[in-house]
């Protein structure tokens, strides 16, 4: 089977395992590599200064493409609340943060439920969103993304995933995404579908 070295900006391990196998499961004839930023040698610190998920993806995956010249996409990802106007969004990451100080998923959990404390539970509806940007080279690139609605929970449920799975409530499985397993979490979250989104495009450029 032919093998596609193609450069993922980031240098998450989990991240870079769970979009390797999600790209790689809706490919047949072919197979991706996925080389993080440190494979590449790329050490350069990226502000992620954009106004939408789309556009930090998209900075990401053009600062590495300018070092290195090699197929390369980036994605941006996170979640929205909808009665906090789409917060966390593009700060999921870093909500609880203050003054760029990293805090622990635990922290940034506790400051959403603080915050939706009083909010009755139909108007608790939230989605996680993925944008995946991806540069061929100097003139080809494109843009996919996924989306998985839900709402916020009230407390912590479940022990898998990570970030903000334990409070985000998926209806159909009527589970959260933190008591779902990874194949199952796989099947249906906004990366999920996102990646599937990828797959679809990058097979022209690979072949």
């Amino acid at each position: 089977m032919q093998k596609t070295k193609i450069v993922f900006a980031s240098n998450n391990a989990n991240k870079i395992k769970e979009m390797n196998y999600l790209i790689n499961k809706n490919l047949s004839k072919f197979e991706i590599n996925l080389l993080s930023v440190n494979d590449v040698g790329f050490t350069d610190e990226i502000i992620e200064n954009g106004t939408t998920f789309e556009e930090n993806a998209a900075i990401k995956a053009r600062a590495v493409f300018e070092k290195t010249g090699m197929i390369c996409f980036g994605d941006d990802s996170g979640l929205c609340v909808d009665y906090l106007n789409g917060a966390p969004g593009i700060y999921s990451s870093r909500y609880a943060s203050v003054a760029g100080k990293k805090v622990s998923n635990h922290e940034q959990i506790e400051k959403l439920l603080s915050e939706l404390k009083n909010v009755p539970d139909d108007k608790r509806t939230a989605h996680f969103y993925c944008a995946i940007y991806c540069v061929i080279n100097k003139n080809t690139s494109f843009c996919v993304s996924g989306k998985c609605e839900g709402f916020i929970m009230r407390e912590k449920t479940g022990e898998n995933g990570f970030g903000y799975d334990p409070v985000f409530y998926y209806p159909p499985e009527k589970k959260t995404f933190a008591q779902l397993s990874e194949t199952e979490k796989n099947k249906i979250s906004h990366r999920g579908v996102a990646a599937e989104q990828f797959a679809k495009k990058i097979v022209k450029y690979i072949i």
